[in-house]
């Protein structure tokens, strides 16, 4: 398509412009977001270009599934580093407050945080040990 005199090269061109392959991470050298992650636009669409290049050189990314930096670098568009994963996986695989606490495995008194051990708490979005919280309650029914 012509826009003017000039003619619009296709997206997949233009990509690659503005990727710099080095050792191992493909760095987009473009417009990224507030995170890092490249941004890219395709038919007057913004889309990420992380995503851009799996589905160009891998396929389609699967229903319900995000993509997964496994170098770390949200700036990475090789798609080697890229896996499709869960929300959920994404999440705890990261660097965020879920991810760390998820790594938590006994409270602050030592006690395991396992099945029978735990409440998860969802209004709160904690953990707490039911050990814990019986003493809580038992230590407050003794001062009355």
């Amino acid at each position: 398509m012509l826009r003017g005199i000039y003619s619009r090269p296709d997206s997949e061109g233009l990509f690659w412009r503005k990727v710099k392959k080095t050792g191992s991470c493909w760095v987009w050298l473009a417009a990224k977001d507030r995170k890092g992650y490249g941004r890219f636009s395709v038919n007057g669409r913004l889309v990420q270009a992380h995503r851009f290049a799996y589905e160009l050189l891998v396929g389609p990314i699967p229903e319900g599934l995000t993509i997964d930096h496994l170098c770390r670098n949200c700036s990475c568009v090789n798609p080697k580093h890229l896996e499709p994963v869960s929300v959920r996986i994404n999440i705890l695989r990261g660097n965020g407050n879920a991810a760390k606490n998820a790594q938590v495995i006994h409270c602050p008194q030592g006690h395991p945080y396992d099945m029978f051990n735990t409440y998860n708490r969802i209004s709160k979005q904690s953990r707490e040990c039911r050990i814990c919280n019986s003493r809580r309650s038992q230590n407050s029914k003794r001062k009355w």
